[in-house]
């Protein structure tokens, strides 16, 4: 009898952009009905309170797939994430740390796209040594009756620009993106075409933190790689 493969999601194979994927559909099902529109960032929900605890979890899960990145074995504060981790303590400051050294994720800004303009997002920016969704996500994840506000469409929205960051700064990721065909060229708005030259020539750039003439766009978010 044939035993079943387990699927191990990692960025490389894409797993966890599917995921991330399923977290955004989500959050634009919810917008159908509640569109995010001003007066509405506090409206709170259920719903909302289910996806920011799943958006959290992933949060944590790709901090942890991030740090095991053959580029960063021997990268300290990576050793110190999964660390924390094995001793099932908090992650998400030695995280952004990580990042911030290897990605510089706490200035990066995420565009919003909704309706009559657009917002300017810096997910993983510290308000009193965390980003503030995470703060939401901790209180609601340890006592949902007390904080259910909190599970609204505004931190909602900045838990999930954090996850869609991540897939796009994350080298392995950004070339599994760039494969998928959804990198697109600023001044054409046309697919930057997936040959092995592109490749090593984006995967380079993306090393050395260089400006980027593309940008990665999905119904919610847009990420500009100029920035």
């Amino acid at each position: 009898m044939n035993k079943i493969k387990k699927f191990k999601a990692t960025f490389e194979n894409g797993g966890f952009w599917e995921f991330y994927k399923d977290l955004e559909k989500q959050f634009e099902g919810f917008l159908e009905y509640v569109p995010y529109v001003n007066g509405n960032e506090g409206t709170y929900s259920f719903k909302l309170l289910s996806l920011i605890l799943s958006i959290g979890g992933y949060i944590d899960s790709a901090f942890k797939e991030m740090a095991r990145f053959s580029e960063f074995s021997e990268d300290e504060l990576c050793k110190k994430i999964l660390k924390r981790a094995k001793e099932k303590l908090g992650i998400i400051k030695s995280g952004v740390e990580a990042f911030d050294e290897n990605y510089g994720i706490s200035t990066k800004v995420v565009t919003f796209k909704f309706i009559p303009k657009r917002d300017y997002i810096k997910p993983f920016e510290f308000t009193e040594h965390k980003p503030e969704w995470w703060g939401f996500y901790t209180e609601l994840k340890h006592d949902v009756g007390v904080n259910l506000e909190k599970a609204n469409l505004r931190n909602t929205r900045d838990a999930l620009a954090a996850a869609f960051l991540l897939n796009t700064l994350h080298t392995p990721s950004v070339l599994r993106l760039l494969d998928y065909g959804l990198m697109k060229n600023k001044i054409s708005h046309r697919e930057v075409t997936p040959s092995p030259r592109n490749r090593e020539v984006i995967e380079n750039m993306l090393r050395k933190r260089e400006k980027i003439n593309s940008f990665i766009e999905t119904p919610v978010f847009v990420y500009d790689y100029e920035q």
